[in-house]
């Protein structure tokens, strides 16, 4: 780093932090401005600017950052009063209504605004939802999402441009020919590393606050490719190598400074090692990825959509957030555990499957092999392509919807405060309200079951 780019960003923040408190949040609020504005005035040198200019440029290109320190210190007052004081202050005045000083709530002759606008305000200018990012009316017209009705009609903001790959077909067993698709990522690529696959053995991935995705590649070569809205290399990944395992973690992410995150991960076809990745409070997308040993996957406040992926071993597991998984081979073992959200399956074969969720539906499609599909508070409804052992259903408080596809099984099918559907073509053993047991064609082998302590069991 140049020694006067350095000193000229330290002056200049000292003369603007002078006139604050040194309290803990602006402490590390300074810290990040002072990493991110040399980080630019660096880039700006290297373009041929003088450091004297090139920091003048880089503080003029971040905006008023005294503004900033005001909402830092807002914040932190707010967060003191909450944790001093239980509940919120309201007022009900003749000119209006508002909570917490209007900080929560204002509703006076001006409109309705909630946390000052940012989450929804209805005022002259129109109505907005998230600042408009979420929804928006006004004289322009009306935004939902990328949706955009106006006078030329309803048109969709058009992302960045699709890359398009077909993903090999599984074995006679799991067949299938389905396009992957790969999206240009429309941030700066500020970081890209490439290193060899000989002699590692596994691959550990960290990332929080991210968009992440793990994509086939051709060649020798991990590709890391990190796209961001802030170039400053204090954020980039740490990435070591030790013990056959190649390490990726998150660079440091800025408290206050707002900083978009997405990240490309890129395995070569011919890697066999295992994988463990985790993301918080993100996106996780594993894309066409097959020939692995085994995979962990940890999601933490986020979604996690697995599309094409043919592995040994495949652990998936969700604390809060949807699970969607897609045309999925597991030769050994499959496990998807959701603690707060939906799963979603569509085309999933696993030898030894165990998908469960504690709070949340279990919906899908050909789902193959043999396991059990349990969840503690929602429905479960899934159709069942192939058999290779018993397959068992649960639900404690919920529905569940079983349809075959099979010709040959046996069956046993309770609820204890439901009714009992079975099959029109089935032979019965016992026939009640809230047991039916049997089997469907010649020759059964392997057995279904499905159970409901409060909700309909049904078999079609």
């Amino acid at each position: 780093m140049n020694e006067k780019i350095i000193a000229l960003v330290k002056q200049q923040l000292s003369e603007i932090f002078e006139d604050y408190p040194h309290t803990a949040d602006i402490h590390e609020l300074a810290e990040e401005l002072k990493s991110d504005l040399i980080a630019s005035a660096e880039d700006n040198l290297k373009e041929g600017m003088s450091p004297e200019y090139a920091v003048e440029d880089a503080f003029n290109k971040f905006g008023d950052i005294r503004d900033l320190i005001e909402d830092v210190m807002h914040e932190s007052d707010h967060k003191e009063k909450s944790e001093n004081h239980e509940g919120h202050h309201i007022d009900i005045t003749q000119s209006g209504i508002t909570v917490d000083g209007g900080d929560k709530l204002k509703i006076d002759k001006s409109g309705m605004f909630i946390n000052k606008g940012k989450s929804f305000k209805a005022d002259g200018s129109g109505v907005s939802i998230s600042e408009g990012r979420v929804f928006r009316a006004d004289e322009n017209g009306v935004k939902l999402g990328n949706m955009i009705i106006d006078g030329r009609g309803i048109n969709f903001e058009q992302n960045a441009s699709k890359v398009r790959d077909t993903f090999s077909k599984f074995d006679e067993q799991f067949d299938t020919n389905v396009d992957t698709e790969v999206y240009v990522e429309t941030l700066n690529l500020v970081n890209e590393q490439e290193f060899t696959v000989d002699g590692v053995e596994r691959l550990d991935i960290s990332y929080s606050f991210a968009t992440v995705r793990v994509l086939p590649t051709e060649g020798n070569k991990i590709i890391l490719r990190e796209y961001m809205s802030r170039d400053n290399p204090d954020y980039f990944a740490r990435t070591s190598f030790g013990s056959d395992t190649l390490r990726i973690k998150q660079g440091r992410f800025p408290k206050f400074l707002r900083l978009k995150v997405r990240t490309q991960i890129l395995i070569p076809s011919n890697f066999s090692g295992d994988m463990r990745i985790s993301n918080s409070a993100g996106q996780l997308y594993l894309n066409g990825i097959s020939g692995l040993g085994t995979i962990k996957a940890t999601i933490n406040s986020g979604n996690g959509y697995f599309n094409n992926v043919s592995v040994d071993n495949l652990s998936i597991k969700a604390q809060s957030g949807r699970v969607k998984m897609e045309n999925i081979k597991a030769d050994d073992n499959l496990q998807l555990l959701a603690h707060s959200g939906s799963i979603k399956i569509n085309n999933v074969l696993g030898r030894e499957f165990e998908i469960k969720a504690h709070s949340g539906s279990i919906r899908g499609e050909s789902l193959s092999g043999s396991g059990s599909v349990i969840s503690h508070s929602g429905t479960v409804s899934v159709s069942i392509k192939e058999l290779t052992g018993d397959i068992s259903a649960e639900s404690n408080s919920g529905a569940v919807r079983l349809t075959m596809l099979p010709v040959n099984y046996y069956f046993d099918l309770q609820s204890k405060s439901g009714t009992v559907k079975s099959p029109e073509n089935a032979i019965m053993d016992h026939d009640t309200f809230s047991f039916k047991d049997g089997h469907v064609g010649d020759d059964p082998r392997y057995v279904i079951k499905g159970k409901a302590l409060s909700g309909t069991v049904k078999l079609y």
